[in-house]
């Protein structure tokens, strides 16, 4: 995960599992606790990147990752820099609640929104795209602070896996053909104008591997 030229590294890491993983529930941008599970894969993030030179260490201002992201900085010696444009999509009246709650309380639109969830926003949320807008130009902008050095970037399912779609130029209807675990870590190497894909949903640091694929917000 070394530097390569004057190209940056960033180190996308996803936060650990969280209470609303556990349980199903839409987080979108409000707050979950890390369970314990959660705060074992941050420390096995930290240990997995204790030999990497890190320049900074970037993060959502969403608590549970940038709880995450300040004890991989701390292991560091560095301060966390916490983004807004890095939190995950917002899904509005969605967040707090399962799909089987929102089904009861949320009326007709729901049917209609899952059918394009994510060229479409929730009531007081955002769509794919525009979430997708929002953490591309942050990359992009911290990839240029950092040529030539490296960076980890510690936020959430959705905007890795935009990223890395992004990149690709992947379409986004074909959303679900992969995965961003709990405690993953993807890095994407380039500069502001070309970036490519170096490694995607590494989780060999961790010791077991989710048997049920928990929601990526």
């Amino acid at each position: 995960m070394g530097d390569a030229g004057s190209d940056a590294t960033l180190i996308l890491v996803r936060h650990g599992e969280t209470v609303w993983n556990v349980e199903g529930r839409v987080q979108g941008q409000r707050h979950s606790a890390l369970t314990d599970r959660g705060w074992d894969q941050t420390r096995r993030v930290a240990h997995r990147l204790a030999t990497t030179k890190l320049d900074a260490v970037y993060s959502s201002d969403l608590q549970r990752a940038f709880e995450a992201a300040e004890f991989l900085a701390a292991s560091h010696k560095l301060t966390a820099k916490s983004l807004p444009a890095l939190r995950e999509r917002n899904f509005g009246v969605l967040e707090g609640k399962t799909l089987d709650e929102a089904a009861r309380t949320e009326g007709s639109w729901l049917l209609t929104w899952q059918a394009d969830r994510l060229l479409k926003s929730p009531p007081d949320g955002e769509s794919q795209p525009d979430m997708c807008e929002r953490v591309m130009d942050a990359l992009r902008e911290i990839a240029d602070v950092h040529l030539g050095r490296s960076v980890a970037v510690v936020t959430h399912g959705g905007p890795i896996k935009s990223a890395v779609y992004d990149v690709l130029r992947i379409p986004i209807s074909l959303w679900n053909l992969t995965f961003i675990s709990n405690g993953s870590i993807t890095v994407i190497r380039g500069n502001r104008d070309v970036m490519r894909l170096v490694c995607l949903n590494d989780a060999c640091h961790l010791e077991t591997t989710p048997t049920t694929e928990q929601m990526e917000d």
